[in-house]
Parts: C-alpha cells; structure tokens; sequence
C-alpha cells in the first residue's frame, strides 16, 4: 500500500477550476486586442495553473487513495486535462477563425453605397471651390451647376426625398493639413446603434457617434 500523499485532495481541483475561471479574462483581451500576444500572456499562465493542476491530481492518484480523496484527485486530474485542451483549442480558434470571420461580414450595402456618394460628393466640393473659389451654399447647388445628378444628394435609406440627405459641416475648406481631421460633410441618417457618417476633404470617412443620454 502506498504512502499516503502529503497533497490535499482537494488542491489540484481548485487549480483546475481556477484555469477555467480566467477565460472570460481571456475572452476580454482578445476581443478588445484580436492579437496573439495579449492573448498568451493570459493563456499561458492558466495553461500552467491547469498543468500544475493536473500533475498534482496525477501525483495523489499514484498513492492509490481512495474515498473522497480518490474522488477529488480523479476530478481535479479530469479538468485540469479539459482546462489544457480548451485552452490549447479556443485561443487559436477564436484568434484564426471567429474574429477573422466577423471582421469580413458584408457591411449594410445601403451603408456602403452611402459612404460611396459622400466621397463623390466630396470631390466635386473640392472640385466646386477650384473653380469657384468657394463652397456650394447648399448641396442642390452642385446639382444647379450639373456637378451630379439629383439621386446623389439621398442616402438609399432614406424613403422621403423632402430635403438632402447630407449637409455641409464648414463653410470653407479647411487647411490642408487639417483634411483628415475636420470633417467636411455629415450624413443625417443614423444607422442601426445611431452612428451617421462623416467626409473628410482628403476623401476618407468616418462615423459621428449618437448623442450621450443624460
């Protein structure tokens, strides 16, 4: 018969169940990172605690105990094992393939098309102050003066066609140093979480968060 071990029971159970407990950890520092870097140094420490874990469980069960003391170590050993592989199989398939494919979703073809035309729009303003050494006063006036055609000025979102789609944000061009930071055209349709869209005069786009609720 063997020596009794010197090992509680019930510690390489704790270990296993304390790997596990990390992952939402886990979860968190890849969805905000989606980089493997962050992601191991939270995934290595916890493959270890499960390691220790599961050698530990391996160590007791070797003295042949039985009772709860078999019971524990045999779990511990169990989930310790479990903790490795889930580990060893979720960070790389979240990292490889889950983020990866949402990142590649379509986005709204309406929103796109959208993003589109403010970008048409924002070349024939530059265009438009070249020639004129000005800004439009409104938007119809680049339609007045055969810039675009009138369906350019209405985000296909938008059912009634009772006033433009966009509106102009300045009254000038800003520096050109300041293309890719004043933002010279804004979108009035929201989309779904309330973002609307933005141009800027280096024909980039970006988005206008929904107002803060008191």
């Amino acid at each position: 018969m063997s020596a009794p071990s010197r090992i509680p029971p019930v510690l390489p159970l704790l270990l296993a169940l304390g790997s596990l407990a990390v992952f939402p950890l886990g979860i968190a520092v890849m969805e905000r990172t989606q980089a493997w870097a962050p992601a191991l140094k939270v995934a290595l420490p916890a493959v270890a605690l499960a390691s220790v874990g599961l050698g530990l469980g391996v160590a007791v069960l070797n003295t042949k105990p039985s009772g709860k003391t078999y019971g524990l170590a045999m779990t511990g050993s169990l989930t310790g094992g479990l903790s490795i592989l889930f580990w060893m199989a979720m960070v790389p398939m979240l990292l490889i393939i889950a983020y990866p494919a949402r990142q590649s979703d379509p986005v709204d073809p309406d929103i796109e098309l959208s993003r589109r035309q403010m970008l048409v729009l924002t070349r024939h303003l530059k265009t438009f102050d070249r020639e004129f050494g000005r800004l439009p006063v409104r938007l119809e006036e680049l339609v007045d003066k055969g810039y675009i055609l009138p369906n350019a000025l209405y985000d296909p979102r938008q059912q009634r066609r009772d006033a433009p789609s966009y509106r102009l944000m300045v009254t000038e061009l800003p520096p050109e140093d300041q293309w890719d930071s004043v933002p010279i055209l804004e979108g009035r349709i929201p989309d779904a979480e309330g973002f609307r869209l933005t141009a800027f005069a280096n024909e980039t786009t970006g988005v206008i968060p929904p107002p803060q609720q008191p």
